[in-house]
């Protein structure tokens, strides 16, 4: 869980801040040719556009969906794991895609092949539904996009739909002269398509990913809710185990104070033997959250947006200082009772 909430403060961290989401305000789609005003605007330094071409494959219940991007969005999406010369051959290829490695795993694709997507209703303007994709090349998966992402030709994909559902596009981007400058502009954007038939809803790519990480609820809250939760029955598991042992083995505590063994000398050993097995979960633990994390996206619904979990060092930092806590709390009342412990009484297993 705290692994999970490093991954969404690295998200966010490594979001651009230079660059500016453009939405639609109450849904639907936005117009093509709101791309020109946008490029007037103060500040503005390129514009971008795409369009989702969302359908299945072969099953209804394969659901699967490809970013169709225009040659702007070439110069936007820099960060991604994509050469300047991959997008090029997808802008020169009509039918050309780049998939992502986990997305060519789980539609068992490789470049060269053909991956058919199929939409729902009629979608194409010869009034079919199929739209055949080539695979071109095959990167590797963008954090980001951790269930992973197919990109396509925008200009194709626009020229073959039905005719009114061309000139639309699901969202652009905008890049901004200076990263202080994205929420002025984002307003600008906005201002200027107030009283259009088509507002805006523009924002920071920054402020997007932090609204999106909280999902509708305070997700720090909930990861340290459940760490928590997980955390007081692993010490009170613990602490049952240790208490149990103690007790069985009073006699021997009290042989080893009678022989000369100080009170905070017992108490140490009852720590470390609580201690030992409370470190060498630490490892444990962390290898299977960092198995568990890769499998995340093929045990969740393709689509859902949940980053894997990211083992940084403040993670494992929070590992062993959680360790040592259980062993300590765990330890405390059974070390106290042999630290007034009646030597005498004890040996008499009394």
């Amino acid at each position: 869980m705290i692994g999970l909430k490093a991954s969404v403060g690295h998200l966010i961290e490594a979001a651009r801040r230079d660059r500016v989401l453009v939405h639609t305000r109450f849904g639907g789609q936005l117009l093509l040719s709101q791309q020109d005003e946008i490029e007037h605007v103060p500040d503005v330094t390129r514009v971008g556009h795409w369009a989702y071409l969302g359908g299945y494959y072969q099953d209804r219940k394969n659901f699967v969906g490809a970013f169709m991007i225009d040659d702007g969005m070439t110069h936007i999406w820099t960060d991604f794991p994509i050469t300047q010369k991959q997008y090029a051959e997808v802008q020169a290829n009509r039918t050309g895609a780049i998939f992502s490695r986990s997305m060519a795993q789980r539609w068992h694709r490789k470049a060269g092949d053909t991956f058919p997507i199929q939409t729902m209703a009629v979608s194409r303007a010869d009034g079919t539904k199929l739209w055949p994709l080539k695979v071109l090349a095959v990167v590797d998966d963008f954090p980001v996009l951790p269930a992973g992402f197919i990109i396509g030709n925008f200009k194709y994909f626009d020229e073959a739909r039905v005719a009114a559902d061309r000139s639309r596009v699901q969202s652009f981007q905008v890049l901004v002269t200076d990263a202080a400058r994205a929420t002025p502009v984002a307003h600008a954007i906005d201002k200027l398509f107030a009283n259009s038939g088509t507002p805006t809803l523009s924002i920071s790519e920054r402020d997007s990913y932090q609204n999106n990480a909280r999902l509708g609820v305070d997700i720090g809250f909930v990861t340290e809710a459940v760490a928590a939760a997980g955390l007081f029955m692993i010490a009170f598991l613990t602490s049952n185990s240790i208490a149990q042992s103690v007790r069985e083995r009073i006699p021997e505590f009290a042989t080893m104070k009678a022989m000369g063994f100080s009170g905070g000398g017992v108490m140490a050993l009852v720590f470390a033997e609580a201690a030992v097995p409370c470190l060498l979960g630490v490892p444990i633990g962390l290898a299977i959250a960092k198995g568990l994390g890769v499998l995340i996206p093929y045990l969740l619904p393709p689509g859902m947006g949940i980053p894997m979990p990211y083992i940084s060092g403040s993670v494992l930092g929070f590992a062993v200082f959680f360790a040592v806590f259980v062993a300590f709390i765990s330890s405390a009342v059974p070390a106290l009772r042999i630290q007034r412990l009646d030597i005498a009484k004890a040996l008499a297993r009394k």
